[in-house]
């Protein structure tokens, strides 16, 4: 079994992008006080938003270069037996 820590980081990258929407505020429900020193619903809907996206991104991406990378591997290792 080959240990693949970068498909691992990736997995878990996609499993909170998920986490991040799950977890959802919706602004026009929120009933959170308004204060100066807090964050208001809007800001906090958007910064689940742009995580989520984050996160997606850079497991998708991490997969798709780990797969690439692997059999662009496996295949010089075929021509090269």
């Amino acid at each position: 079994m080959k240990n693949n820590s970068l498909a691992m980081i990736a997995t878990i990258s996609l499993a909170l992008s998920l986490a991040s929407m799950i977890g959802y505020i919706d602004p026009a429900v929120c009933e959170a006080s308004q204060s100066q020193g807090f964050i208001t619903c809007t800001e906090a809907a958007n910064q689940h938003i742009w995580a989520a996206i984050g996160l997606a991104t850079f497991g998708i991406v991490t997969l798709v270069l780990g797969t690439l990378r692997n059999r662009r591997l496996a295949k010089k290792a075929k021509e090269g037996n």
